[in-house]
């Protein structure tokens, strides 16, 4: 039998460092929460929370969202050999959802490692792992970049589209180039760039 809580509301009874106590309908739910999750709850409010319930050998264990995003990249992330929920909300406690498509996206493996008790190991593994399943099913641009302007990044835009790419994943292989560079991106003539891009779009 499959037990599946997807979301609960009620009102926020206390908010403490990781997680909150929601009483719903007179019944008190302690949930873990992500850093989304917890920016929502303030005591006294009335909440509702994308939740997951999990039930294992360590035990039950209900983990809270601030939306789908955050459910889906967490379910992804304890399909993971060796990461269980608990370190799963450890990530999303210190990477919000958007830190976390970046940090695969760049194969950014310090990003994982400011997470208590994830390694070098397990950030390397969790990079490699997620990579093609976050460029199929999330926005792989980082947080925050934009399509790279100037004219030899829409020389290399058109080419790519020419090449039966997308519009989407242009400006995601371009912005992921611009962001992995810096200020070397804009000493990048339209081979270099076209080849980075590639490079890029044939990881996922």
């Amino acid at each position: 039998m499959r037990t599946v809580i997807r979301s609960l509301c009620g009102e926020v009874l206390s908010v403490m460092e990781t997680s909150v106590v929601l009483d719903v309908n007179g019944l008190g739910f302690d949930i873990l929460c992500s850093r989304g999750a917890l920016s929502l709850c303030s005591r006294g409010d009335r909440v509702r929370l994308t939740t997951h319930l999990q039930i294992s050998e360590a035990g039950v264990a209900l983990f809270g969202f601030a939306d789908e995003t955050e459910r889906e990249l967490f379910l992804k992330i304890t399909t993971i050999k060796g990461i269980g929920g608990r370190t799963a909300m450890g990530i999303l406690n210190v990477l919000s959802a958007d830190d976390i498509v970046r940090a695969v996206s760049l194969a950014d493996v310090n990003a994982f490692m400011r997470v208590p008790g994830v390694g070098r190991k397990t950030a390397e593994r969790l990079c490699f792992e997620l990579k093609n399943s976050i460029a199929k099913d999330f926005v792989s641009i980082p947080a925050g970049a934009t399509a790279p302007r100037g004219r030899v990044a829409d020389t290399v835009g058109d080419a790519l589209r020419s090449l039966g790419f997308s519009q989407g994943d242009a400006v995601s292989a371009l912005a992921i180039v611009h962001a992995a560079l810096g200020e070397d991106y804009d000493k990048m003539d339209e081979e270099k760039l076209l080849k980075a891009a590639l490079k890029e779009l044939q990881r996922r």
